[in-house]
This record gives structure tokens, C-alpha cells and sequence, in this order.
């Protein structure tokens, strides 16, 4: 392929295209032939491959809500006749290496789906054959003789003088029955109401699924419901309009009536302006039934917090003129093309063409493309907010344009016996008359307006840039700036901020006093700055301007005609009149704006929504930002680019990675006073301690200060109409807790408490005192992070855990887990502060999950923490299946993805060497290592040192397994037996199998070459329920056995009645199925 590269493919064998075509692509093909060949020759109607086509695609999108609902791989397998689920399973189980290596495996219930599927497709021909005759399927239908009585027919001598008038009052009531009579054949039509129930029985079905974050319902919110709706319906709704628009465009030309029609009085203009509006009410109509179906579901779920406002929204600013869009295209389609199969056809590929355009970005300018409009998200916070401007305006532009179709269509309407191209033209000419060009003239003129209104907005307020061109910016930025990448950069060392909100008109000012430090070894003479964020800012010291010069220029954009030809970017190099010498310091007075003029191409400002600000703090950052490289590596090569070297990849030896830290290599331990107003009935929210707040001049204030110990950024302010619930723990001194919130989801916050509260017991007893005086959790908006971690303030957006609806007690509660994460996050990355070497995010991520895994293990008991647990080991699972490089190991980890893998190995190693060692080990590591302000900062090789200090040699191989290589146990329970021998005791007999597999050099995955590891063999009565209806796990015999490769025989004898047995019965090892580690006895 053009855009890759030959060493990014392996061998070309044959074996590869011929393997997926006989298992995949022929018995797909035969399964859907063979459908739609006995659905057509048993009803005798093609209007039946509409409805087939229909639910076939509507059967599919409901077998991937399954996917995400049902976790049993034989249904998942097993339901998809096209088998695209059972290619995914096995490619989440499969390395990199198996998937470059291995063609799929035609066993197990894959192979099953294919028979059974290959047998369905069987079974409908030889049914379809059975029932098929070529009489009955030919048979004409005989018309009934009419027989005239002649002798009560009038005379024609009696017959009386009629005037006839086709004026206005005959034309409206023509149009009026046309469009009664169109309905009515639209409401006949079972296949109309088969389509269209089967698309309601599935809204009604995904709606009443919703979503389900780790197995847990999410309360069915208007916002969750139109957004299930936004992003699996709207293909279904073309489908159906495009179907019926050309069913009534060609209906009286295919059951042979268009003859006679063609000669009645109704003018080209009635009979176009009566499918037109008939297909226009009933996209009208449709836009209704997710507002039906939404209420319907929320009642029936007792759900009653209505958002009515963002149900008008939803139909009146987004449904209806998209739908409205949709009638117009499918419209003009049908009159033009004037066959009813190729209008299909043509009018599907066009819109497949859009969609693809503007999702591949390959041209995503929304003034180019029909229909398309900005994305957004519906919030509860802030509704559609700002988004609903650029929106309704780009509505307005293509229901404008789609007036323009309605003319073409009206030119183009097939009326008469010929149909050529040059007599249609012809006639178009006729038709096109006075009335019709000042009509035209009057559409076009406005839709002109609104053109350049948008194109004013979006290429000359801002800057509207192609995918191309933004890749080329890319390329222009390194090599105009990377040789300021070594600069000597000063530490940000204290920060006092005054900060004004103005959320009503999304603007945010900053006046700043930063002060920054030279702990380098070389004097600072200059200073790249970035501003690219900030609508302006000027930095002065000593109270005069810095002198600044602007090293990158880049060229206009292709759509931004009127824009300058050359544009400075917001890099700025300043030059200091005196150097910054090792030691100095240096006080900085920055102001800055950021605001938005117009509106853009797409979604903007999802920092400063209307309710829900999430402001970054208005300071440019200081220094060369690697992270705006062009990062594809043949993209880089295309453009003659060095390889990148990845910021996280520097080796823990390096002394400047030592030196810096991964949050940026300005940031240090700082003192911080910030002050925030806002609109007066929003609350300021900010990290460090609130110790002022007042009302001035209609607006809020709030002053936050964090001097003793200082902090590590980043920092965030947010604001928003919140209600909040406080409470307070006392440790070595009271630390307050507040939980800011959204008045509507208030569902799960004393689950945020809860967690808040154990584990600053838990964690500050482990590890030691939390040092700063309060906590605070807060609701953003659903455009940022699910989850953001700042120094005592941590945040979660409004779309994440605060409307989990639980249900049953033994539900993972990922609330609370996913709470006592981010709290663990104040002591594993802002009191020890990751440096910047590879595997240091094992600290920030890794720390934190096996805390939270620690601290439930404290809420639930350690024998019911397996399937806690197996979360996070299916997690990693999943993510390792996507790397698109050979794994690392944990000394050199380099994603925070792979936070659920250290969790797990940690967790296990608890389990080896007991809770207090490993605790021991960790407090030791962050007592040398908190609120560092020079160098060496922490890293995973620091960490690593501390761990191997506290565990026992005998143990040291699970360390040299899990942190210096990349290890998978493959066990399993082989057979098991239990014989009675006593009352209440029984001998229990079972053989397991031990396997261990590593990465070599290359990343394949080979046997251990020594496998002599310690392993949990247990055995375990049933399961009970205890009085809060929590799931019990009650073991008879749990023990640790030394166990090498291969089979092994077990005998133990135990009191009470045995259930199953189980090989790490616990998920303690990174097993790649522990669904084989559990057996039940027979």
C-alpha cells in the first residue's frame, strides 16, 4: 500500500486470502444468498428483502449490545451468523506475535458458528426449494370481468355542464389528498410496519439495556438515551427513508399506473409538493419516537428526573433538520435517478461516501459535505450549550441547500412516457419558469448568507486546517523548533494567580506571578514559550516586557482564503537582557486570555462550557512540547524524519531523566496561592486548601493556597453549579472531604465517601499521614478525561460512576474501587513524583491500583477478592491483545494501561511475602522519595530496589519474573474427585497442571526455562450468602505448594462438604485463563 511500508508486512502466502475467504467471506455470502433467495421465492414480494435487509442489520448491532452485556463467549460466539464477534475474541486472546503468525482457529465454537450458520442458510433453501412452483410463482392474477348495466347508465344527452377550475383552491385540495392518500399507502404496507416495529423493538431494547460499565447499569438518563440513540440509530432511520422514498417515488410507475396518472389535471408542482411533504411529515414523525420510547423505558425503569428541555433539543435542533436533510437527499436521489434499485444503490454509496469523508478526516469540511454538522455531546450539566449555535447555523445552511434540491427535483420530476436525458432537459428548461427562478433565486441568495456567515466563523475567526495540512504543521514545528529542545529550562518553584471565570461568555482571565528557579548547570538566556492555548499573554518581569521574537511561521490554510498568507504561531522565544545563572531565581508577571471568537468547523471550547468549566490555569507553558511531534513512524519517514524517541522511553540511567520529572520538565514541588471568581451561582473549585471565600460585585470568590508541603501540578479550576456533601476524617489531624456533584446524581456519592474515608485510614496507616488538610472529588463535563487526578482535587466526568445504578450487593462496586484509586494517586504521584525515565509510571499507575485492590480486599475479605481481581487481570488481557509492539515487562512498562498488570503482580506479591512486608517496602520507598525538590526523583528501578530489600530470596524469582520479564502461568485443574471417608470429612483427590510462558528477544512467546513456583491449591465448600446478601467464598483447605511444569496429583483431606477445587484460587498469578483454575467435584 502507498501509505505504509513493505517491512510493515510479513510473507504474501496464498494460505492467508484463501484461509479467510472458505471460513469467513463464502459461508457469509452462502448464509445471506440463501436468506434473502427464500425469503423473496416464499412471499413473492421484493419488497420482503427491505424487511430481511432490515433486521439482519438491526439483529447484527443488537448482537454487539450482547457483546458488551453478555460475557459468555458460546453466546457471543454462537449468535453471530457472520462471525465477526468469534474473529475478535480470539484476537483480544492472541499476542502480537500469534497474530502476525497465525491464521484463526477453525475450532471450538468458532467452528461451530460456521456449521451452524452454513446449516441455517441449508435449511432455508431446501425449505424455500420444498415450497418453490414456478406456476404459483408466475401465476397472473385475473381481473374480474366488469358488467356494465347499460340500463341505469345516465343518458348522455342528461349530462350537465360542469366548469372546471385547477386554481388554487382545487390544487390545495389535491395536495391535502394526495398526501392522505400516500399515507394511507404507506399505513397498508405490512412490510412499512414490520420495518419500522422492528426498529422501535430495538430502541426499546437498547434503551432498556443502556450501558453497563463493568457490568453495572447506568440510570437510563435522557442524555444516555439520546446518546445511545445518536450512535447506533441514524444509519437504521437512512436506511428506512431511503427505502420508502423510493417506494413512493416509483409507486405508481411500478404497479403500471403512471400512465394514466401522468394524463390526469394535478400539476408537476402538486403531485412533487405531495410525496415531498408526505416523506417530510414522516421523517417529522420519526423523529418523535425517541422521545416515545425514551419516556416509555424511563417510566417503566421508575425513573422520573425527565430532562425535558434536552428532549426539545434533541428533536427540534437536531432531529428534525437532520431528518428533514435525509428526506430531501433520498428525494432528489429517487426523482433523478428514476430507477427505484439504482436509486437505492446511488443514494446509499453517496451517503456512505459522506460519512466515511468526514469520519477518516480525509475532508471534514462541514461546509463541503451535505448534512454534516459539528460533533458534540448532550450533557446534564450544560445541555447542548455553545454547541447549539454552530450546529443550528450549519443546519440552517444544508436545509437551505436541500431547498435547492427540492427545485432540481422538481425540474428533474419524471412525468410521461419518455424518460431521456435530452427530454428531460428539455422539459427542466420549460419548467424552470418565472415563479420557480425567483423562488430559486431567493433560496440561493440565503443560502449564500449563511455560507459566508459560516465560512466567516470557521476559516477567518478561527483557522480551519485539513488533516494534511495539520501533519505538515507537524513536520514544520520540529524542524523549525527542535533545536530549542536543549535548553536549559528553570523550575516552576511558586505560583500566586488571580483567575476571573466568565462562563456565560466562555472567557477566562489570568494575571500571574510565577516564579521560576535556574537549578540547571548552565545559565538561561532564553526561553521558548507556548501560547497556543491562550488567545493572548504578555510576560513582563521587574514590570517591563520581555523582548520576544517568533521562530515558526506556517502557511495559510486551504480553506482560509482570507486569512494572512504567513501566520506567526503562539511560540514564542524570549531573550533575557541579564542570563539566569545556576541558583537564580527570576519572578515572571504573566496576563493572559482565552476566549473563543465565532465558532469552528467542530466540537471547541470543551474546556469553558456554559455549566462545567475545566480551566488549565491561563500560564503558557515553558519549553520545546515533544508530544506535537508527528508521532506515526512512516509518516515520519515520508517526511524525511528522524525516528521519534518516545518522551516516557529515556533509560532510568540518564541523568536528565533522573533530573525531570514525567509531569513536564518545568514542574517541582511549588508553592501555590490562587485565587478564582466566577459567576455567582457557581462554585470555584481549585487544588489546595480553601481559605477564603467571598461575593463581590455579583460574582464569587475563592482563594486557595498550598505553601506547606507545596504541591506538584498540574493545575486545574473548575466550575459549576454544584451542590456538595461534606464530612471530615480525623488522622494525625482532621482532613475535610467534599463531594461536588451535579444536584441530579447524587445516586452513588456517599460510595465516594465511604471510599474516601477508608482509605485515608487505610492508605495513611500503610503508608503514611495524608499531609494536606482536605480531599475534594468533583463532576466535570463529560468533554474531558473520565477520570482526572490533581493534587486534592481529583475529578470525575459527569458520564462516569455517578449514575451507576447497583442493584445487587454482590455488583463490583467500581465506585468505590475506582475512588480509592484516585485517592492513592495523592501519595503514589503528588507526594512521590514519578521522574522521567522509562517504567516510572508503574508509581503513578501501578501503586495506585494495587492500593485500591489492598483496600478492598479490606471491605470484601481476602477470599472473596477473585473476581475483584480477575477485573483487572481481563483488563490487562484486552489491552495487551491491542499493543501494536512486543510487551514490556514492568522495569521498563511505558503505558498506563498496562496499571492493571502491576496491580495484579503486586497483589500477588502481598500475597507471598504478607501485607506488612510490602507495606513496609512502600513506606520506606515514600519516605525517601516524597516531596523531593531536586534530583534523582523516583523511578521504577528505585522502586524496584526498595520491593527486592523486603522480599526473601526464596521468593526473589516472582520479582525477576514479573518486573525483568513478561510472564503468563497457563494453569489448570486437570480432573477432580472427592471420596467420603468419615462423617463430614472427605478425601479429596484432584491433578493439575502447571505452565509457564515468557517473551523471548523476539516476542514470541516460549516455554519458562524454569518453572519452580510457589501456588495456592485449595478446596472450597459452596458458596453463601451472608446477611447483607454478599456472595461468601468458604475454603476447607487453602495451601501453598512448590510446583514445577507439568501434572501434578494432590490428596487432601478436609471437614465439611466439598464443592469444587481450584489452582490459585484467588488470581494471585497472571494466568492467561483462570476460568480453567476452578473445577467442581464430581
Amino acid at each position: 500500500m502507498g501509505w505504509r511500508y513493505a517491512e510493515q508486512y510479513g510473507t504474501n502466502a496464498p494460505a492467508y486470502y484463501l484461509h479467510p475467504f472458505f471460513t469467513i467471506a463464502l459461508p457469509n455470502v452462502f448464509f445471506t444468498a440463501s436468506l434473502f433467495y427464500g425469503l423473496v421465492s416464499l412471499t413473492r414480494s421484493v419488497k420482503v428483502i427491505y424487511g430481511g435487509g432490515v433486521l439482519l442489520f438491526l439483529g447484527y448491532f443488537l448482537s454487539f449490545f450482547f457483546l458488551m452485556h453478555d460475557h459468555s463467549a458460546t453466546v457471543v460466539n454462537l449468535a453471530d451468523p457472520f462471525a465477526i464477534n468469534g474473529v475478535m475474541l480470539q484476537a483480544n486472546e492472541a499476542t502480537i506475535t500469534e497474530k502476525n503468525s497465525s491464521p484463526i482457529a477453525i475450532s471450538g465454537t468458532f467452528l461451530a458458528n460456521r456449521l451452524l450458520w452454513t446449516a441455517i442458510g441449508l435449511a432455508i433453501l431446501f425449505l424455500a426449494y420444498g415450497r418453490f412452483s414456478f406456476g404459483r410463482f408466475f401465476k397472473e392474477q385475473t381481473a374480474k370481468k366488469l358488467v356494465v348495466d347499460t340500463a341505469s347508465a345516465t343518458p348522455v344527452s342528461s349530462i350537465p355542464n360542469v366548469h372546471v377550475s385547477f386554481k388554487n383552491p382545487y390544487s390545495r385540495r389535491i395536495v391535502v389528498s394526495l398526501v392522505k392518500t400516500e399515507w394511507l399507502n404507506l399505513v397498508t404496507d405490512n412490510y412499512f410496519w414490520i420495518i419500522l416495529s422492528s426498529g422501535v423493538f430495538f430502541l426499546l431494547l437498547t434503551f432498556g439495556m443502556g450501558v453497563s460499565p463493568f457490568g453495572i447499569p447506568e440510570l437510563p438518563r435522557t442524555v444516555l438515551l439520546f446518546t445511545i440513540f445518536n450512535d447506533t440509530f441514524p444509519f437504521y432511520i437512512f436506511i428506512f427513508l431511503l427505502f420508502y422514498t423510493g417506494e413512493l417515488v416509483h409507486r405508481e410507475r411500478g404497479s403500471g399506473f403512471a400512465v394514466i396518472n401522468d394524463t390526469l389535471p394535478p400539476s408537476n408542482r402538486i403531485l412533487n409538493a405531495a410525496k415531498l411533504l408526505t416523506l417530510l411529515t414522516l421523517g417529522i414523525s420519526v423523529a418523535l419516537i425517541p422521545v416515545i420510547c425514551g419516556l416509555g423505558v424511563q417510566i417503566a425503569q421508575g425513573f422520573f428526573q425527565f430532562h425535558f428541555g434536552l428532549y426539545a433539543t434533541q428533536v427540534f435542533a437536531l432531529l428534525i433538520p437532520r431528518l428533514l436533510q435525509i428526506v430531501i437527499f433520498c428525494y432528489v436521489v429517487h426523482v433523478l435517478v428514476n430507477q427505484k434499485f439504482v436509486g437505492h444503490t446511488i443514494g446509499l454509496l453517496l451517503w456512505l461516501a459522506l460519512f466515511f469523508l468526514n469520519k477518516s478526516g480525509t475532508l471534514d469540511y462541514h461546509l463541503l459535505l451535505y448534512a454534516i454538522t459539528p460533533t458534540y455531546q448532550l450533557s446534564d450539566m450544560d445541555g447542548l450549550g455553545h454547541m447549539v449555535v454552530p450546529v443550528s447555523w450549519f443546519n440552517t445552511y444544508w436545509l437551505l441547500f436541500g431547498g435547492l434540491l427540492i427545485t432540481l427535483s422538481a425540474l428533474g420530476y419524471n412525468r410521461g412516457i419518455s424518460s431521456t436525458l435530452k427530454d428531460r432537459f428539455s422539459l427542466a428548461t420549460q419548467r424552470f419558469d418565472k415563479t420557480t427562478k425567483r423562488i430559486t433565486l431567493v433560496v440561493l441568495a440565503a443560502f449564500l448568507i449563511v455560507g459566508i456567515f459560516i465560512y466567516y466563523n470557521v476559516s477567518y475567526l478561527n483557522n480551519y486546517l485539513t488533516q494534511h495540512e495539520q501533519t505538515e504543521r507537524k513536520v514544520r514545528f520540529e524542524i523549525a523548533l527542535k533545536q530549542f529542545a536543549g535548553l536549559p529550562l528553570p523550575k516552576v518553584t511558586r505560583i500566586r494567580s488571580q483567575v476571573d471565570l466568565y462562563p456565560d461568555k466562555q472567557q477566562a482571565l489570568t494575571h500571574a506571578w510565577v516564579t521560576i528557579q535556574n537549578k540547571t548547570k548552565q545559565p538561561i538566556t532564553q526561553l521558548l514559550v507556548d501560547g497556543e492555548e491562550l488567545t493572548d499573554f504578555r510576560i513582563k518581569t521587574s514590570g517591563k516586557a520581555i523582548p520576544y521574537t517568533y521562530p515558526l511561521y506556517y502557511h495559510r490554510g486551504l480553506f482560509n482564503f482570507f486569512r494572512p498568507e504567513r501566520e506567526p504561531a503562539e511560540y514564542r522565544l524570549y531573550q533575557f537582557d541579564r542570563a539566569l545563572l545556576p541558583g537564580d531565581s527570576l519572578l515572571l508577571e504573566v496576563q493572559s486570555s482565552q476566549g473563543y471568537s465565532g465558532f469552528r468547523n467542530d466540537t471547541y471550547a470543551e474546556t469553558m462550557l456554559h455549566n462545567g468549566t475545566f480551566f488549565q490555569g491561563g500560564l503558557p507553558s515553558l519549553g520545546y512540547d515533544t508530544f506535537e511531534e508527528l508521532t506515526d513512524p512512516f509518516e515520519r519517514r515520508r517526511y524525511h524524519l528522524p525516528k521519534k524517541i518516545e518522551p516516557g522511553a529515556i533509560p532510568q540511567d540518564d541523568p536528565a531523566g533522573r533530573a525531570t520529572l514525567k509531569a513536564g520538565p518545568t514542574i517541582d514541588l511549588l508553592k501555590l496561592d490562587l485565587t478564582v471568581s466566577t459567576s455567582a451561582d457557581q462554585t470555584a473549585l481549585a487544588p489546595g486548601t480553601l481559605v477564603k471565600h467571598w461575593k463581590q460585585n455579583g460574582r464569587n470568590y475563592f482563594q486557595y493556597t498550598q505553601t506547606d508541603p507545596g504541591l506538584y501540578m498540574p493545575i486545574g479550576i473548575l466550575s459549576a453549579r454544584y451542590a456538595v456533601l461534606q464530612d471530615t476524617v480525623q488522622l494525625d489531624h482532621p482532613v475535610e472531604i467534599a463531594i461536588y456533584y451535579h444536584p441530579q446524581h447524587a445516586a452513588n456519592i456517599s460510595r465516594f465517601m465511604a471510599a474516601y474515608k477508608d482509605g485515608l485510614h487505610y492508605f495513611s496507616q500503610a503508608y503514611g499521614d495524608y499531609p494536606f488538610k482536605t480531599i475534594r472529588l468533583a463532576e466535570t463535563n463529560v468533554y474531558q478525561n473520565k477520570i482526572t487526578s490533581l493534587a486534592t482535587l481529583d475529578a470525575y466526568t459527569e458520564d462516569f460512576a455517578w449514575n451507576a445504578h447497583f442493584s445487587d450487593p454482590n455488583q463490583f462496586d467500581y465506585t468505590y474501587f475506582r475512588t480509592a484509586r484516585t485517592l492513592a494517586q495523592q501519595w503514589w504521584r503528588f507526594q512521590v513524583a514519578p521522574n522521567n525515565t522509562v517504567g516510572s509510571l508503574i508509581i503513578s499507575e501501578g501503586l495506585a491500583t494495587y492500593s485500591a485492590l489492598a483496600l478492598l480486599e479490606k471491605e470484601y475479605g481476602a477470599t472473596n477478592m477473585r473476581a475483584i481481581v480477575l477485573d483487572q487481570l481481563t483488563d490487562y488481557h484486552y489491552r495487551r491483545s491491542r499493543l501494536n509492539e512486543p510487551e514490556q515487562p514492568l522495569m521498563t512498562m511505558n503505558f498506563p494501561e498496562q496499571s492493571a498488570k502491576a496491580g495484579v503482580v503486586l497483589y500477588g506479591l502481598k500475597n507471598l511475602i504478607g501485607e506488612k512486608s510490602l507495606n513496609a517496602a512502600l513506606r520506606d520507598f515514600k519516605q525517601a522519595y516524597a516531596f523531593k525538590n531536586k534530583p534523582p526523583y523516583a523511578g521504577d528501578h528505585d522502586l524496584y530496589d526498595y520491593l527486592q530489600k523486603h522480599v526473601p530470596d526464596s521468593l526473589k524469582y516472582y520479582l525477576a519474573d514479573n518486573w525483568l520479564r513478561v510472564t503468563v502461568y497457563d494453569n489448570k485443574i486437570l480432573e477432580a474427585k472427592a471420596i467420603p471417608i468419615d462423617k463430614n470429612e472427605y478425601q479429596v483427590i484432584f491433578s493439575v497442571h502447571v505452565a509457564k510462558t515468557a517473551l523471548d528477544k523476539t516476542g514470541k512467546e516460549v516455554s519458562a526455562q524454569t518453572t519452580n513456583d510457589y501456588i495456592d491449591l485449595g478446596v472450597f465448600a459452596k458458596d453463601t450468602i451472608n446477611k447483607a446478601g454478599q456472595r461468601q467464598t468458604n475454603p476447607l483447605y487453602v495451601n501453598k505448594y512448590k510446583l514445577q511444569a507439568g501434572a501434578h496429583t494432590i490428596s487432601v483431606k478436609v471437614k465439611g462438604r466439598p464443592e469444587f477445587v481450584g489452582i490459585d484460587p484467588y488470581a494471585n498469578l497472571l494466568d492467561r485463563n483462570a476460568g480453567n483454575n476452578l473445577k467442581r467435584l464430581n
